[in-house]
């Protein structure tokens, strides 16, 4: 492709993509030589998982972005159903996986678990710990009297 195919203003934007994209390709260079049955056998099957999901979502996100390039309405068009059900996996491999390391991460749908304070058994401890203590006290007192 010629320099003179596009306007003056696109050229530089022009070569700054492509040389994104050779970066792209440097780095991706080692997985796509690998044989992806080759690669999956050094995966956990968590891993895999995760794997087939972002394979899925990436390429619905390419496509989302072609179809807005395209000037199509994708509020009601079934691509939008079918990432968010992609989205729905992630997040269940995602409590999978921290279920299996003992620790739930905080997700959009499903916030941290916070441990809340029973205010009535706290003021009932505090309430028994002050009691206990003039209790305590007044022994003291009793015996230094006497």
């Amino acid at each position: 492709m010629t320099d003179d195919a596009l306007p003056e203003e696109m050229i530089g934007t022009f070569h700054d993509f492509h040389d994104s994209l050779k970066s792209v390709e440097q780095l991706l260079e080692p997985y796509l030589a690998t044989p992806l049955d080759e690669m999956y056998e050094m995966l956990s099957p968590i891993e895999q998982a995760k794997s087939e999901l972002i394979t899925a979502y990436t390429v619905n996100a390419l496509y989302w972005s072609f179809l807005t390039t395209q000037g199509v309405k994708l509020e009601q068009h079934p691509l939008k159903k079918e990432m968010e059900r992609i989205q729905m996996y992630m997040r269940k491999v995602k409590l999978l996986e921290s279920s299996l390391k003992g620790v739930r991460p905080p997700t959009g749908n499903n916030p941290p678990v916070h441990q809340t304070v029973d205010k009535f058994a706290a003021a009932r401890f505090i309430k028994r710990g002050i009691g206990q203590e003039k209790d305590k006290v007044a022994k003291k007192q009793k015996t230094s009297d006497t």
